[in-house]
């Protein structure tokens, strides 16, 4: 009987840099327990100034190419011209196919061999060794594909004839994390870079209240695949303490947003989507009225969490005016790119001037906010 690997979310204990720095002057019995939970929930990414941390093959997101295309364009440029990356990609690999299988479209057989020509082509025509996604959706893709491989012999030796038979092509696995089979998402490349990037940004958000929203397909999944785990993922968390921010809880931070597949794809469910932000969003705001950043690393997240407040508002004629940033966009914006023409901000239902303000980021205020979000 086929299994499909996917683990329940695990209680760990998350302690954010600062907090650590302080419990490092704790007597070590204390800390050994603390110390082994952690551990299990780490990845090794290489830093652009460790082997193998230059050169990195990257997966782009059927998803962002259609609806927020601007979060790996500002993604590339960071990648590229602020850590000297070397960004390889095939002109001819494919979607992973997430989308169909998560909406019983497609078999878990196509995505094996689907995921593993992807592999190949990287592998073998572009010479890299290092892999990521941008979206979160098809780095729990990648990774479920290759648990299966490893964990059960026969579905592996499939993939490998079916591969052979179908494109030509030779089987090969990712060792990304610490040698180990794995791929990584591209906010945990951010995230392994997280103080070189601090380092050379122009605006800081010392002062500014900010949370996280990570995608269930990047720590729900698969929480050990996860920078920190699931319910205290640091991935995000890492980078805003990094540039400075003050992070905050509230009760709904884990919730989803509500995307789904089926949620958003069919106006019948829709009501679903908009529900999910708004339980999100009105959590957040009884608890903490003033934090108006919420920082995200996965395609859906980013656009659901924002556009739905249009809806809301439309309908309940309620407005929060959170902010949702990839982390992309983020860095894009400390760093001192254009918040529109580069970071992609135009294309935002609520309006990112506010923040723009509280951060102390410039921007043109002699043209009109519609003129500042016309199409470059």
């Amino acid at each position: 009987m086929r299994k499909k690997c996917g683990l329940f979310t695990r209680k760990l204990l998350y302690k954010p840099d600062a907090i650590l720095q302080h419990e490092r002057s704790k007597p070590v019995m204390k800390l050994a327990g603390k110390a082994k939970a952690w551990e299990r929930h780490q990845k090794a990414v290489p830093t652009v100034d460790e082997p193998g941390g230059k050169v990195w093959g990257c997966f782009r997101s059927c998803f962002l190419q259609s609806a927020a295309p601007y979060t790996e364009g500002i993604a590339y440029k960071i990648l590229k011209n602020d850590l000297g990356m070397e960004l390889r990609e095939a002109p001819g690999h494919t979607s992973c196919g997430a989308i169909g299988y998560h909406g019983d479209v497609s078999n878990l057989e196509t995505q094996m061999v689907m995921a593993a020509r992807n592999f190949s082509v990287a592998h073998h025509d572009l010479g890299v060794d290092n892999l990521f996604s941008f979206c979160v959706t098809s780095f729990a893709n990648y990774t479920e594909m290759i648990k299966l491989w490893e964990e059960e012999p026969e579905l592996r030796e499939y993939t490998e004839k079916t591969l052979k038979a179908t494109t030509g092509r030779d089987l090969w696995i990712p060792h990304v994390s610490g040698g180990r089979p794995s791929v990584v998402h591209a906010s945990d490349v951010f995230f392994a870079n997280r103080h070189k990037l601090a380092a050379k940004a122009k605006y800081s958000l010392k002062g500014i209240k900010a949370t996280d929203h990570v995608g269930c397909h990047y720590a729900k999944i698969f929480p050990e695949e996860a920078m920190g785990g699931a319910e205290f993922p640091q991935v995000l968390v890492g980078m805003l303490e990094a540039f400075g921010a003050e992070i905050v809880d509230y009760p709904e931070r884990r919730h989803c947003c509500g995307m789904g597949f089926r949620q958003c794809a069919f106006p019948e469910n829709r009501d679903y989507t908009a529900g999910s932000v708004y339980k999100k969003l009105k959590s957040l705001t009884e608890s903490h009225p003033d934090c108006k950043l919420i920082l995200t690393n996965c395609p859906g997240c980013t656009v659901f969490l924002d556009a739905e407040q249009g809806t809301i508002k439309d309908v309940l004629e309620e407005e929060f005016n959170v902010s949702i940033l990839d982390y992309a966009q983020l860095t894009g914006l400390l760093l001192g790119y254009d918040p529109f023409k580069d970071c992609g901000l135009n294309a935002k239902a609520v309006a990112i001037e506010p923040l723009l303000d509280m951060i102390g980021i410039p921007y043109d205020k002699s043209k009109t906010a519609e003129e500042r979000r016309r199409p470059f």
